[in-house]
């Protein structure tokens, strides 16, 4: 066998066989579970392969409820804009099993994870500025068991080998544009979730009483929001009625 393929085979089977422990270097985001809330992460990527760890303690969500989004976000300086290589987020349980793997597949190659609530959210927004189009957040991921957590974030396509939180990166080391945004939303399931911006304009107002009044008269309805306001199995005066009262300061539908 010539030397350049025993040496691969060599190379192949070392990598093969290394365990991969814990991450040791990583960002602790801490508990995120007992409020609902909204953080972003700037990510800087050391050197084209680099894979930056995040350990987060999430609750556990539902389809009927609470959720857990998080993505990258495009915006401004946060964003690698080169043809091939765009990031990349992989999810790990606590014991380093990888349970959700995004990547490019959102608007402009942007990468987000949904769990929980079925009912479309906007993408979050960044420093106040307007909500990006694109695809919503509607608990693509399925239901979420509360624990910790380990997120992986690269660039290009995660490559996976043996082991727990085992994964690679496999950008080139020519493309120099390593910087993303990671934004989350974490909701608990015991606490009420009631967003009435139906209209997906930033603000909850007498507009989203119009936008859902047309839905609810069989209208258009471009962001895609369930017209079951007060979550009672119908769609329809009562939601209305829920509505006006959480935009007039009296919460959310009991």
């Amino acid at each position: 066998m010539p030397l350049r393929q025993v040496l691969c085979a060599i190379s192949s089977t070392m990598v093969l066989a290394t365990a991969v422990a814990q991450p040791t270097e990583f960002t602790d985001l801490g508990r995120h579970t007992d409020r609902a809330e909204s953080f972003e992460v700037e990510v800087h990527l050391r050197f084209a392969d680099d894979i930056q760890w995040f350990r987060i303690e999430l609750p556990a969500v539902t389809a009927s409820a609470g959720f857990v989004d998080y993505g990258t976000f495009l915006y401004g300086p946060y964003w690698m804009p080169n043809e091939l290589y765009y990031p990349f987020i992989v999810q790990y349980d606590e014991h380093g099993g990888p349970i959700a793997e995004a990547y490019w597949n959102g608007p402009n190659n942007s990468v987000h994870a949904s769990y929980g609530l079925t009912d479309p959210r906007p993408r979050p927004n960044h420093n106040g500025e307007e909500y990006e189009a694109g695809m919503p957040y509607r608990g693509q991921q399925g239901n979420l068991s509360g624990g910790v957590y380990w997120l992986a974030v690269g660039q290009g396509f995660p490559i996976h080998g043996d082991g727990p939180w085992n994964v690679r990166a496999n950008a080139q080391s020519a493309w120099e544009s390593r910087d993303t945004l990671v934004r989350f939303r974490v909701q608990p399931p015991d606490i009420p979730y009631c967003d009435g911006d139906f209209n997906w304009d930033g603000n909850t107002d007498q507009d989203d009483v119009w936008y859902l009044a047309n839905v609810l008269a069989g209208g258009e309805n471009p962001t895609g929001r369930f017209a079951d306001y007060n979550r009672d199995g119908n769609e329809d005066q009562d939601d209305l009625l829920a509505l006006v009262h959480t935009i007039a300061g009296g919460g959310c539908p009991e």
